[in-house]
């Protein structure tokens, strides 16, 4: 079981990472980064309320959501404005993460929840 499962959250984290990098190359590397912390948001409160196994939370949290969503680069990003003294970048990109995954943390979980 445990070879099966670091190949499935390996697996998992080639993708999120693959789909970040998409992101990113589509619609800009803010816009990008903001996608991708929104939809791993949105399937982490999915996982963490639905009925799956641990496993099945494991791959898909750990793996994919892990590899998708990236507040690292979050910081990097708003800590960049703050050097260049964009405030408003830094006050609109901190707000516009903080609030939209929050809520689309909460929609995955309402979603998880009526399964």
């Amino acid at each position: 079981m445990a070879i099966r499962s670091m190949a499935a959250v390996i697996a998992a984290a080639v993708t999120g990472a693959a789909s970040r990098w998409a992101f990113s190359s589509l619609i800009g590397d803010s816009c990008g980064l903001l996608a991708a912390n929104v939809i791993g948001c949105a399937l982490i409160g999915w996982a963490s309320s639905s009925y799956k196994s641990n496993w099945d939370q494991a791959w898909l949290t750990v793996g994919l959501c892990g590899s998708l969503t990236s507040f690292a680069g979050l910081a990097v990003l708003l800590g960049t404005g703050l050097e260049e003294q964009r405030w408003a970048f830094v006050l609109l990109w901190g707000s516009a993460t903080i609030i939209s995954c929050g809520v689309s943390f909460d929609l995955g979980r309402s979603v998880g929840d009526t399964r």
